[in-house]
């Protein structure tokens, strides 16, 4: 499902790509700025959680999801037409209700402020690649499931990318050049 919002002249084209870990987000992220010759924001995440050999609370995600907003607003200010995100509050969103079975009131309300981007939504179609960051091997379909809702729940303009290699990215670049006519 694609859901349509169109760009005006004088904003800028926020994609963010979204979903379960391992999902091929940065992969994707790298190519997408590859293709339209532009920035992408890394996932302030990985950098926090590097930093704390991935020891967290529930307050840290606050603190990442506030840092996230730094860094995406740093690479705002430098980007003119379109910028790649690779993550979005969405994230924080799910995982906080999956860990916590809650979400903090900020990362709720700067959810609520994506509504002018499009999100790609990555399936969890491609091998699981393991790394001491990630959490979930088992859990992604269902988070899936979960993130898909989530956007639809705040009417968050999405389109699914699914594939490998090649075809994910040429999908995706189908979803943008729909979404931005």
């Amino acid at each position: 499902m694609l859901h349509f919002v169109y760009f005006c002249d004088f904003m800028q084209h926020q994609i963010i790509l979204t979903g379960p870990e391992s999902s091929g987000k940065t992969t994707l992220c790298q190519g997408l700025s590859s293709h339209y010759n532009c920035a992408w924001v890394p996932e302030y995440a990985r950098q926090y959680l590097a930093e704390r050999q991935g020891v967290y609370a529930y307050a840290d995600l606050v603190k990442i999801s506030l840092g996230q907003s730094e860094i995406q607003a740093s690479f705002e200010a430098l980007s003119k037409e379109l910028l790649i995100l690779d993550t979005g509050q969405e994230v924080l969103y799910i995982w906080s209700m999956h860990k916590y079975g809650k979400v903090d009131a900020r990362i709720e309300s700067r959810l609520k402020m994506q509504n002018n981007s499009f999100h790609l939504l990555c399936k969890p179609d491609l091998e699981w690649v393991p790394d001491p960051l990630r959490e979930n091997e088992n859990d992604r379909d269902i988070l899936f499931h979960q993130y898909e809702a989530l956007l639809q729940k705040f009417n968050l303009p999405y389109g699914i990318i699914e594939g490998e290699g090649q075809q994910r990215l040429e999908a995706a670049i189908d979803k943008i050049e729909a979404y931005r006519v």
